[in-house]
């Protein structure tokens, strides 16, 4: 069954560049993912400081299949003490 995410993420301002930096790459390297239909970011227009990822999945097995890539890994571990704060995930 297609599952799909949204994942809402507040940056400290002095750091938006830097993780947009990290987030391509990961929207990038997501997107080749086998089961992966699309994975995308977008910029809040009136507050540059938050993000949403919008992921769509083939399956639940995409989606831990992409909860342990390197990249995934590598990305949070990257962006994790630029966060204002906790994520917001929600699984569709």
């Amino acid at each position: 069954m297609k599952k799909t995410i949204t994942a809402r993420l507040s940056v400290q301002k002095e750091s938006t560049e830097q993780f947009l930096i990290h987030a391509k790459k990961m929207v990038r390297e997501s997107n080749l993912e086998e089961g992966c239909i699309t994975y995308r970011l977008y910029q809040e227009i009136d507050v540059d400081t938050e993000f949403i990822f919008y992921e769509e999945y083939t399956n639940m097995n995409a989606v831990d299949a992409h909860n342990s890539s390197n990249h995934f890994k590598e990305f949070i571990s990257l962006v994790s003490s630029i966060l204002t704060s906790e994520p917001v995930i929600e699984v569709f």
